[in-house]
């Protein structure tokens, strides 16, 4: 679901504002062109990246321009893919949330102003947790609502057993709220959560009832659902809504990955209680008839799914108080920083399937396009890129590099680490460690940031330097915060301290001096009367203990080796919460061993240099220690 903004709005007003019926003569497409176009693309990737399927639309306001399925949407048996195979949209589902709650609110039973506890059932509403002001319908639209993130444990998962119904998981999975709603935008699954249990409560209805009835099927989308393949029997047991059909489960495309020199199939990524922000399955041509819609106001009026005027004010903004590049478009992402063309729509992405859809609406053009194998992320990224400046038309002239390139880039360069993370239960450590992000500066001002490498343009804003994209940095509470292109993860700079080099550094000094201590004790043994011998099995005893917690932490990450995104299906399993209690004994230990070893046990017999290693290795595991407690490695805490 692993995407930089602004310090002067202003710049942006233009992008903001676009995007309204009749701004300007519509593209006209040659669909040969285009066809051969996407056809030479998508066949070069499938050799060169190992991509196993891919799925792609294109539409313009005369209509459908080519729907096309390449590759195989399974291997046993083999089935190929093809415009009516159902490839896993991601977060492009929340885009239906967002179109049902504009319903509601056309219909009159709610407001963007409302507090969203006066439309959530009793046992789902949002304490306010210290903060003044109430999480508001529109917060939720633009991901600023303030609440922590949380992505491991339950949330996608392989075993269709674990499976809970939407309510049940939000009473079981309350987030935290950790800011004032309306200051930032800090993309959040469990806003939209929230919001598709508004669209329930309101309207009496299961949310794929909902969806199906309202949204998808006067549009035409016979196939898209965020219904899920598993046993009638299953659902009637655990409460869940109705499966998807056979005939639509036999249409679904595999997930993948390569590895090996060769693709792996990986097993369908079930969306646990978060089905409508990320089950949703579709084809090609389901997707064509959904950005007609997206492009055409007329068309959603037409199918009586929302009135032209509705549809035309979801494409404005709905801005908050930090100085984003975008603005949430009603739900919608503003692709115009990270285009450099005035575009809305959605990415998104579960662990082996991602997706992305891109409606430019003054060119009367858009693009979808959607992969079952992680190698396929550079083809998801290029392909609307270069389709855009191929048949759109190119992009503006770059603008000119600051003249003060050398010192902007100076300012801004360090470690940064993003807003959308959990603040508590132990999947802050992992999510923070993994989330963790180094801008670094190079000898002629420019910066590397996220992979791409970017020159300051003045006001803080910086231009990459190969192709469309923006990222900006600004001052926030006495410290350098990143805004990303599309306002879903800004950013603070962390001094060293609580940067992951410092973790890195503190966690293999001190694995070598649990190695180095606990060979030693074993050696001690042997030795009855060495001097401080009391003293030096204590401490290497200490060593012993952590060495044997970092034993226990590699058996329980070991399998995620190979695929690191296993982590989200198998978080955090048997053996990881009793490594992280295995570090939490060896830390507590540390300053009880210190004390005793260097109190009531010092030795008079050790040598000044054997005192100095002895307080420099106690110091090390300390320092691991408090380390470990500030990011949250000591014990293990999750959801009931």
């Amino acid at each position: 679901m692993l995407r930089t903004w602004c310090s002067l709005a202003l710049g942006c007003v233009a992008i903001l504002t676009a995007g309204g019926a009749g701004a300007q003569a519509p593209v006209a497409l040659d669909r040969q062109k285009v066809s051969t176009f996407v056809d030479g693309a998508v066949e070069e990737a499938l050799k060169t990246n190992h991509i196993a399927g891919v799925s792609v639309a294109i539409v313009d306001r005369s209509g459908v321009v080519m729907t096309r399925g390449y590759g195989v949407a399974a291997l046993s048996p083999r089935r190929e893919a093809d415009a009516d195979t159902l490839f896993r949209a991601g977060s492009i589902s929340k885009t239906g949330v967002w179109i049902s709650l504009m319903q509601l609110v056309q219909a009159g039973k709610i407001s963007l102003d409302d507090p969203i506890n006066q439309h959530l059932p009793p046992d789902l509403q949002i304490a306010d947790q210290g903060f003044r002001q109430p999480i508001r319908v529109r917060d939720l639209m633009n991901h600023s609502a303030g609440f922590e993130d949380s992505i491991l444990q339950n949330f996608i998962i392989h075993d269709q057993n674990r499976l809970v119904p939407l309510q049940a998981f939000l009473r079981t999975h309350r987030l935290h709220r950790v800011r004032e709603p309306g200051l930032v935008s800090a993309y959040s699954n469990y806003g939209a959560i929230l919001a598709s249990a508004i669209v329930t409560h309101v309207s009496g209805q299961l949310w794929e009832d909902y969806a199906e009835q309202h949204v998808f099927r006067p549009l035409g989308m016979a196939g898209a659902t965020y219904r899920q393949p598993y046993p009638t029997a299953l659902a009637t047991r655990l409460g869940l809504p109705a499966p998807m059909p056979e005939a639509d489960a036999a249409r679904l495309a595999d997930s993948f990955l390569y590895s090996g020199g060769a693709l792996e199939p990986k097993g369908f990524e079930y969306v646990n209680g978060g089905e409508p922000v990320g089950a949703l399955s579709a084809s090609a041509n389901d997707m064509a008839r959904y950005m007609q819609a997206l492009l055409d106001p007329a068309v959603f009026q037409k199918a009586g799914v929302l009135n032209a005027d509705t549809a035309l004010a979801m494409r404005t903004g709905l801005p908050v108080k930090a100085p984003q590049l975008a603005v949430w478009r009603h739900g919608f992402m503003d692709f115009g920083p990270s285009l450099g063309r005035p575009a809305f729509g959605h990415g998104g992405d579960l662990v082996y399937q991602h997706a992305m859809m891109i409606i430019d609406p003054d060119d009367g053009v858009a693009i979808f396009i959607a992969v079952n194998t992680p190698s396929g992320l550079p083809l998801l990224s290029a392909l609307p890129v270069n389709f855009f400046n191929a048949f759109v038309g190119p992009l503006p002239a770059a603008p000119q590099r600051a003249a003060d390139a050398k010192a902007e880039a100076g300012k801004v360069v360090g470690q940064y680490e993003g807003l959308r993370k959990p603040a508590f239960r132990s999947e802050r450590a992992f999510i923070r460690l993994l989330g963790a992000s180094e801008v670094t500066a190079t000898k002629d001002g420019d910066i590397l940031a996220g992979g791409d490498r970017f020159y300051p343009i003045g006001h803080g804003q910086f231009q990459r330097t190969e192709g469309p994209g923006r990222i900006a940095f600004a001052e926030t509470d006495g410290r350098w915060r990143l805004y990303d292109s599309d306002s879903t993860n800004p950013s603070d700079r962390v001094g060293l301290f609580a940067s992951s080099e410092w973790l890195q550094l503190i966690a293999a000094l001190g694995l070598f001096v649990a190695a180095w201590g606990g060979l030693s004790f074993w050696l001690k043994l042997g030795r009855k009367d060495e001097p401080g011998r009391r003293a030096g099995l204590m401490l290497d005893g200490l060593c012993l203990a952590w060495a044997c917690a970092f034993a226990v932490v590699f058996v329980a990450l070991a399998p995620t080796l190979n695929d690191p995104s296993a982590i989200v299906f198998n978080y955090p399993g048997k053996v990881l919460p009793v490594a992280l209690w295995a570090l939490a004994v060896a830390a507590a230990a540390t300053p009880v061993a210190a004390i005793v070893a260097f109190g009531p046990w010092r030795p008079s017999g050790w040598s000044w240099w054997r005192w100095s290693k002895q307080v420099l290795a106690t110091a090390i595991l300390l320092a691991l220690a408090v380390t470990l407690l500030d990011w949250g490695f000591l014990g293990y805490s999750g959801w009931r």
